[in-house]
């Protein structure tokens, strides 16, 4: 009993658990955050992060207001279960300011994105420049994640060995139960 709960809780199956993925909504609204700080300074970059428990197959980042702004990125599985995309967008200025929200799709289907994020809104401080919004630029090139999976790898190795001890132990104590003494 020990083993089967102590794996439910290394698992996260635990009562209660649940994300709209296992819920049954296959277009759940992702979540859109900036990773560092809603309010930038002009011409500086701002990273968005469209993340959700959705197995989608890519992102889509829209600015409301801008017809023009829409940018796709592939998803990226992370360690939390998750998916995201990574948007860095920029050089922002005060006339490229706005709200933001990001969309979930499925390469099967990707004229059918799902429910909107909450929007996020991006303030800008810095001197008023002219710069139309479509001139902001989207840096989407693949980053290097190899200290982030060698975390992953690390953790997954060291689940393992909370579960080869457990079932060393729950084998042993099973064991010394059959083969006690006087029996």
């Amino acid at each position: 009993m020990i083993f089967t709960s102590t794996a439910m809780l290394c698992l996260g199956l635990t009562v209660g658990f649940t994300s709209p993925a296992l819920a049954g909504d296959p277009y759940s609204k992702p979540r859109l955050s900036v990773l560092d700080s809603p309010v930038v300074n002009s011409g500086d970059y701002v990273t968005l992060q469209c993340i959700s428990w959705q197995r989608y197959d890519g992102f889509i980042l829209t600015k409301e207001g801008d017809p023009m702004f829409s940018r796709t990125l592939e998803s990226q599985y992370i360690f939390t279960g998750h998916l995201q995309a990574m948007f860095s967008v920029g050089p922002m200025t005060p006339s490229n300011r706005g709200t933001f929200k990001c969309y979930g799709y499925y390469k099967r289907d990707p004229q059918k994105w799902s429910i909107p994020s909450d929007p996020l809104e991006i303030h800008v401080s810095g001197a008023p420049e002219m710069t139309s919004s479509s001139e902001v630029k989207i840096d989407s090139q693949p980053q290097n994640h190899k200290v982030d999976n060698l975390i992953r790898i690390t953790m997954v190795g060291l689940v393992f060995l909370v579960f080869g001890i457990l079932l060393l132990k729950t084998w042993h104590s099973q064991r010394w139960i059959l083969y006690a003494p006087g029996r």
